[in-house]
């Protein structure tokens, strides 16, 4: 079964990776990212070989965790999410892979259905600490 993985660098908006593969190395661009008032959006790199998939995922800088695996895709179009930090439990109804800041996060602790009011959700501790409180997940915000 083939996967497209789409493999992320946080707080970078592009970078060029080189990987070796045998005796030659292949150049990779993450591209995509971007850093503004609205939250950070990682650099990105998707691809459905598989060579350039374990280049990746055997350098060093994946193994740092400077590279993380973001979506990935089966090619029959069945889609997953892979968990960022293996032992936190994810469920889907209380999982919100798209929120990357306060802000996102703060709109929907304050949404139906768990209605939190404003005055709780003051800065970003009360906010993460809200969301355990609720077994709410936000995978892509640190």
């Amino acid at each position: 079964m083939k996967k497209r993985i789409t493999y992320e660098i946080r707080g970078q908006i592009e970078r060029n990776c080189f990987f070796r593969i045998g005796k030659s190395m292949v150049r990779v661009d993450f591209a995509g990212g971007a850093v503004n008032s609205a939250g950070v959006v990682p650099a990105q790199y998707t691809t459905d070989n598989p060579l350039y998939q374990h280049a990746i995922e055997n350098s060093a800088d994946f193994r740092n965790g400077i590279i993380t695996r973001g979506l990935v895709q089966t090619v029959d179009g069945e889609e997953q999410h892979a968990p960022e930090h293996a032992d936190a439990p994810e469920t889907k109804e209380n999982s919100f892979p798209d929120v990357t800041n306060t802000q996102q996060a703060r709109a929907i602790l304050m949404a139906a259905p768990f209605s939190c009011p404003l005055s709780e959700l003051q800065n970003k501790a009360s906010v993460h600490a809200k969301a355990q409180e609720l077994n709410v997940l936000f995978p892509n915000w640190i």
